[in-house]
């Protein structure tokens, strides 16, 4: 069992590849004292705000800077917290008033939008950083095990929402969603979503991992790259491999 404390739930200020100097609050750690119930293991909303309001006021009197101040889910994706939007409204005004020029900004690789409380809560954020990656039903479906009509629905959702940044991992191997097929019909979808921003980076491999899955080179999403700047229109960025699971 964890016990709540700062550091248990809030890391940084820290150098990162993508958000510059951010501080990270992570909000979907499972198995904590002070939990939502006996079911739920996640930190009670009291306790988040608690602690980051203790945290961001003492980094922000003792000089410290940060860009970005980062919400993550650990084990839970942080849109799947039951008072999600609770902790949203309140991290926003803690941010207001002690780093009032860091962007607050929202990572989601399994993003809950079907509950119209989780997408009024996204516009608390700066920027919806969502995980999409499929340009099929098939591959989504092997990616995530959900069912293929998800797909669609998480596109119908993220139309919705405001400052979407779009996050993917490419790779090769058992689930492949670098053909020209798999590019070409996520394009389509990405033109859906009107992204401010694309993050593309490689699958990361993970040694005794099970997986066949291998990642691409820099090329190759350098290529991919190019093709969505040219189709979509907007800001592409290229990082190495696994840098979309910052800050572990």
């Amino acid at each position: 069992m964890v016990h709540l404390t700062p550091d248990s739930l809030i890391t940084g200020p820290k150098a990162t590849e993508r958000w510059g100097r951010a501080v990270f609050i992570d909000i979907g750690a499972d198995g904590t004292t002070l939990a939502v119930s006996r079911e739920n293991r996640l930190p009670r909303a009291s306790v988040v705000v608690t602690l980051a309001a203790q945290e961001l006021m003492r980094l922000s009197k003792g000089g410290e800077k940060a860009e970005h101040i980062v919400v993550i889910g650990s084990d839970v994706d942080p849109t799947h917290h039951p008072d999600f939007r609770e902790i949203s409204d309140n991290l926003r005004e803690l941010r207001n008033k002690w780093f009032p020029r860091g962007k607050l900004v929202l990572i989601s690789n399994d993003p809950e939008l079907d509950l119209p409380e989780t997408r009024i809560a996204l516009g608390s954020y700066d920027f919806n950083v969502m995980r999409l990656e499929s340009g099929t039903t098939k591959t989504y479906t092997a990616l995530t095990g959900k069912k293929s009509t998800h797909l669609g629905q998480l596109v119908k959702h993220l139309t919705t929402v405001e400052r979407v940044v779009v996050r993917a991992e490419i790779g090769r191997g058992e689930i492949d969603n670098s053909t020209p097929t798999e590019i070409k019909n996520w394009m389509r979808k990405l033109r859906e979503v009107e992204p401010v921003e694309i993050q593309l980076s490689s699958v990361k491999v993970r040694k005794n991992s099970g997986s066949t899955r291998r990642s691409v080179s820099k090329s190759v999403l350098d290529k991919v790259a190019e093709e969505l700047g040219d189709e979509i229109g907007t800001t592409v960025n290229v990082y190495g491999p696994g840098a979309n699971l910052e800050p572990v």
